[in-house]
């Protein structure tokens, strides 16, 4: 469990270091935008020298709290226009260039107008803060995941204890015996019916012949010595075998790290989550069939049919408690049976959950590689991946998926960023639809159509809480989101990968309660990938 813990906790921290580190560049890259947008809006004032009107485009900065100040200069050194606190400026310079000055981010740009420098732009953003507050809020996310897993696998292992560790440890205990008094007549006691009480039964079987066979030693050694090589031959296969589960332990320790370094890994913890919380609600009804069962009531039947000194048709036939012992017995025994179907189907349950684990677990080992690799590939396969990713999610939501794909065609893209892009639009999606108010059916539509002009539509529809009008300009800007627990940079991130391999994300709405549309237009593969 510790060493299951340290690997979470090296996967959640890898990965929160890969994020910290796309925040930067995106921080950099908006920066960049926003001096090209400014420089190029200012060029007329710096030619014309126009110090009000540089001033006036520079106020509009107010609208972003992350620039502290902004300074232009002419060519001669001389301050055009300024913004902000008062620091001091560099020198006019005519290459672009970043630096820090404590925890500011400066970004100097020089100001090009017909291929010739008219002047340079400065700005001061306030990175430190930035970059604390996402600090603080990964922590906060690595300290709930570090909780919530250790909780979990101390329940599980609690249980576990008493049904798997406890029966073998019994059965070692038996053998122990045999072993040192040469007792063949000592049998292992069975407790449950299961895999290990099929070994326990297997053992006594086992047990059994060598006993048989002890006793006719000299005509059926050639027997005994068969057995003896077969049993060496099973106690090499397990040793093998651990040797296998030992190799593939390592195997699932280094899926793990890939995956932290992964952004789809987000999607992937969360729906093991949902899955560890099915596991538990099992484990659960399980623990709680078991404290209420009704074997302590049937031994104190047993002990009245049991009791000195009565003969047994006397008491079934005088005695008042004799005579209603029968019925009581058959109830007892329909009930036994009730509860142990009812706790075969939990356990039926509790092992399709942890294939589902494995399933998530596999699909991420086959996703988790290196970025920025450009494929051919199926839109089909990648939308049928997402939904995958979120599928424990939505079922336990209710939310009913409708796929309706026109054509599938195929799209040469970066497998990784477009798995970003799709998982993101669907979790989005269900936490609208979860928060929509109303009896109606929970719906989400993923639609794939080619529209004609060498790019593939993938929409992405609900019929969920939607978007109000004045945000549809504002859910793709860096850091806005409506959620208590959300992050403001999905949508963002999103926007930015689509428009890196040559397509486009945006978003429509009807209105409030009216659901929401969000479009996702990636370029077609030509012939030649």
């Amino acid at each position: 469990m510790v060493t299951c813990g340290v690997a979470l906790l090296v996967a959640c921290a890898a990965l929160f270091g890969f994020q910290l580190l796309i925040f930067r560049q995106t921080f950099q890259r908006d920066l960049v935008a926003l001096a090209q947008i400014i420089s190029t809006n200012t060029t007329a004032a710096i030619t014309f020298k126009d110090e009000e009107a540089a001033n006036e485009i520079l106020a509009s900065l107010v609208a972003k709290p992350q620039i502290k100040n902004a300074t232009i200069l002419l060519q001669d050194g001389k301050v055009l226009a300024h913004f902000g606190t008062v620091q001091k400026h560099s020198h006019p310079t005519d290459t672009a260039t970043f630096s820090f000055e404590g925890n500011d981010l400066v970004y100097i740009n020089p100001v090009i107008m017909d291929k010739k420098q008219i002047g340079t732009l400065e700005l001061h953003s306030d990175y430190g803060t930035e970059a604390t507050h996402l600090l603080e809020l990964y922590l906060g996310i690595l300290a709930v995941v570090l909780a919530v897993s250790i909780l979990i696998a101390l329940l599980i292992s609690s249980r576990l204890q008493r049904l798997i560790a406890q029966p073998i440890l019994d059965l070692a205990e038996t053998a122990g015996i045999i072993a040192d008094n040469k007792d063949y007549s000592v049998r292992a006691r069975k407790i449950e019916n299961d895999e290990v009480g099929l070994l326990t039964d297997a053992f006594n079987q086992m047990l059994s012949q060598i006993q048989v066979q002890d006793s006719e030693l000299l005509t059926a050694r050639g027997k005994l010595e068969t057995q003896v090589k077969a049993l060496s031959h099973q106690i090499a296969e397990r040793k093998r075998a651990e040797t296998q589960l030992e190799e593939l332990h390592q195997q699932l320790l280094e899926t793990s790290r890939r995956a932290g370094m992964a952004e789809v890994a987000t999607g992937v913890l969360h729906n093991v989550g949902n899955v560890l919380n099915s596991v538990n609600v099992s484990a659960t009804l399980i623990s709680e069939a078991a404290s209420h069962s009704k074997i302590p009531h049937l031994c104190k039947a047993v002990a009245l049919l049991n009791q000195p000194g009565k003969a047994l048709g006397e008491f079934l036939e005088k005695d008042p408690r004799g005579a209603v012992l029968p019925g009581y017995l058959q109830e007892v025994s329909e009930h036994l049976a009730r509860e142990q179907d009812g706790i075969q189907k939990e356990v039926c349950l509790l092992s399709k959950n942890i294939q589902h684990i494995k399933d998530i677990v596999a699909m991420q080992q086959a996703h988790a590689k290196a970025g920025g690799f450009i494929e051919t590939l199926s839109v089909e396969q990648l939308v049928e991946d997402a939904i995958q990713m979120n599928q424990i999610s939505l079922s336990r939501h209710s939310i009913e998926v409708i796929r309706d794909f026109r054509c599938t065609p195929k799209v040469a893209v970066d497998k990784h960023k477009i798995l970003q892009i799709l998982v993101n639009l669907i979790q989005n999606a269900k936490h609208a639809l979860t928060e929509r108010a109303g009896t109606d059916p929970r719906t989400l539509t993923i639609s794939i159509a080619d529209t004609g002009t060498g790019f593939v539509q993938i929409l992405v529809l609900d019929n969920g809480i939607g978007i109000p009008s004045e945000n549809l300009t504002r859910i793709f800007a860096h850091g806005f989101t409506t959620r208590k627990d959300g992050h403001g940079f999905g949508l963002h991130s999103g926007a930015i990968a689509a428009k890196e391999m040559g397509g486009s994300l945006t978003a429509s709405s009807p209105g409030m309660e009216l659901g929401a549309v969000f479009t996702l237009q990636i370029p077609l593969a030509t012939e030649s990938l």
